[in-house]
């Protein structure tokens, strides 16, 4: 029977001492605490376990609606790691693939968070293979299993694919595709595809942020994206805005994402409504109040300036950061090709998440040698390029309007 894994709820306290319990009675050479410090715990401390954190998920497995298997997946202060704990499968249940079913379940649910690398300590050889098989390797590091404790364990690491976004322009005048998809039923069937391609986020936006594009107001901007947003649910939406507004109507119809190109300059109460919504915030880098005054004021910008800046501004609840490539960098290669390959670099210094956005910008057209229509099948190429070397350098999510060649690009790049 296909076992059933689900996060634990608020109210199954008990249910979940009961399994905590048996797992370290049943194997207490494998967990950073012994059943005698668990059995010590008072209802506060349980209770506390059981308690909903956004920056953790608790898995229970269950077969036949018996509890038979549980791990623990905590995100780090640094959101781009986390550490998966206390894993276990019930002796009656082993051999039925609970336990990587549960591996499995906790590793989606970091990678939707973009988290890069997953961390564990194991100690028995069955254990070991089991992660082997779920992507795990070993870096050699051996460390106790506890502070004092004469069992060694093993440390393993998996890295995480990248998270794809897919843009979904419902404007008139984005640089590449503005009017296309305009009409609701053509941006909803054109997010339909791009999920179908292999988007893990779909990105909506209602207002064009180049430098040619006409500002538009937070009602006009509505009555562009509601419709698709509320026409996509169902898919893990994006609401691309920089109006607070905005991203309050979009979470409440079923965004999860909110993505603020000016990392709140342009809405002081960006911040505030983010946090108010649950919603995790893509906080990007520029320099200006308003995108006229980005745009009128072009220039390089190192990229080690972009990465103190952005560590100014993103938030400290679930957050990524965006270099902003292309806003206010201009159009030379230069500046924007070392912001994607010191994506990691930026990420190091946030201890955040680094989406990157080079899909079509005017950088690329330049390289491709400055024309102002080239061919799109080259500039999507160049796009691909431009994201793999992000993804090489230590990006974790990258955005683009070319969906099905970005994964071409991307299953190539993971069988070098």
């Amino acid at each position: 029977m296909i076992p059933k894994i689900r996060e634990i709820r608020p109210s199954e306290r008990e249910l979940w001492r009961h399994v905590r319990l048996r797992a370290l009675a049943d194997t207490p050479d494998a967990f950073g605490e012994t059943l005698a410090d668990a059995t010590a715990k008072d209802e506060a401390a349980w209770q506390q376990f059981v308690a909903p954190r956004a920056d953790a998920v608790r898995l229970l497995a269950e077969r036949d609606g018996a509890p038979v298997g549980m791990c623990v997946l905590v995100v780090s202060a640094d959101q781009r790691l986390a550490n998966l704990y206390a894993m276990w499968v019930a002796p009656e249940a082993r051999g039925a693939g609970i336990g990587r079913a549960l591996v499995e379940a906790a590793l989606a649910w970091a990678r939707a968070r973009a988290a890069l690398e997953i961390t564990l300590h194991v100690t028995q050889a069955p254990a070991r293979r089991l992660y082997e098989r779920c992507g795990f390797v070993d870096t050699g590091e051996r460390t106790p299993l506890r502070p004092g404790s004469p069992i060694g364990s093993e440390v393993m690491v998996a890295r995480l694919p990248p998270l794809v976004m897919g843009i979904v322009n419902v404007t008139p005048d984005s640089f590449s595709d503005g009017g296309n998809y305009l009409a609701p039923t053509a941006a909803i069937d054109h997010g339909l595809a791009l999920a179908a391609e292999g988007a893990d986020i779909l990105d909506i936006g209602g207002e064009a942020t180049n430098p040619r594009a006409q500002p538009v107001d937070a009602g006009e901007e509505l009555r562009r994206v509601m419709p698709v947003v509320e026409g996509l649910a169902g898919h893990r939406l994006s609401i691309d805005t920089t109006k607070a507004a905005v991203a309050r109507a979009a979470v409440a119809a079923g965004a999860s994402i909110i993505n603020d190109v000016s990392g709140g300059l342009f809405d002081p109460d960006m911040a505030a409504a983010a946090g108010e919504l649950g919603a995790l915030y893509i906080a990007g880098h520029l320099r200006g109040r308003s995108l006229p005054d980005v745009f009128a004021a072009e220039g390089a910008v190192p990229w080690q300036e972009v990465a103190v800046e952005l560590a100014r501004r993103v938030p400290a609840g679930p957050s990524w950061g965006d270099p902003g490539i292309g806003f206010g960098k201009g159009a030379d290669p230069e500046g924007n090709v070392a912001l994607l390959r010191h994506a990691g670099d930026i990420a190091a210094t946030i201890r955040r998440p680094v989406v990157v956005g080079p899909s079509r910008k005017r950088f690329l057209r330049r390289l491709l040698g400055g024309a102002q229509d080239p061919d799109i099948t080259a500039l999507d190429a160049a796009s691909v390029l431009a994201s793999i070397a992000a993804v090489r350098a230590g990006a974790q999510v990258v955005r683009v309007h070319n969906v099905a060649l970005l994964r071409r690009g991307l299953t190539a790049y993971n069988k070098e």
